[in-house]
């Protein structure tokens, strides 16, 4: 899970989130993931949907879980840089992509947000200039999104919802194609590492 929580986005000009009608584009193990048009750009956001049989602090505390960063840190890992606050955290991923297409790093911000007892939502967003950029490496500047867990009678629904420009010249039907493999893995991920955890 470590692994695949923020690298993942990397598979993905941040706008508002558009209006248009979600299309579901996977349902299978208990997970669905829908894609849309995004207003004023060619790369579609995504949704992933599923219900986890433990309450959301344990998802939370899943998705809070990194190792520590540091300088040199392998690619398609994601990395704990720093606590900012009781409710602001900072990441670090690094995507080892294929010559000739240049590596993608991202900064990300993540706040939580404890709406009630049973609903927590955390924002993400980028925070380009929090570290040194690294040489032959694209470092993504505009990304939306959010995790909404929903906790009802010991389990929780789980939502996620991404807006993400990789930046640099990668084809929009590239990115776009790229949108169910990476949350499909995550949320299967997330299943076997909180399920019936209590």
């Amino acid at each position: 899970m470590k692994k695949s929580i923020i690298a993942f986005l990397f598979c993905l000009p941040t706008l508002m989130f558009s209006q248009n009608e979600w299309t579901l584009k996977k349902d299978d193990d208990n997970i669905k993931i829908y894609t849309r048009d995004a207003a004023n750009s060619n790369i579609k956001e995504f949704k992933a949907v599923t219900t986890i049989d433990t309450g959301s602090k344990h998802i939370l505390d899943e998705l809070l879980t990194a190792p520590d960063y540091y300088e040199n840190c392998e690619p398609n890992t994601s990395y704990y840089v720093k606590k900012l606050n009781e409710n602001q955290h900072v990441f670090y991923a690094h995507k080892d992509l294929p010559w000739p297409i240049k590596d993608r790093d991202i900064i990300t911000l993540l706040t939580v947000n404890k709406i009630n007892s049973k609903t927590i939502k955390l924002t993400l967003e980028s925070l380009p200039e929090e570290l040194p950029k690294k040489d032959k490496t694209i470092r993504v500047k505009k990304l939306m999104g959010h995790w909404l867990l929903e906790e009802v009678e010991g389990k929780t629904k789980v939502t996620q919802q991404l807006f993400l420009n990789p930046e640099g010249s990668l084809p929009s039907f590239v990115v776009n194609s790229l949108l169910i493999k990476g949350p499909y893995k995550t949320f299967k991920d997330l299943h076997k590492t909180t399920t019936h955890s209590k």
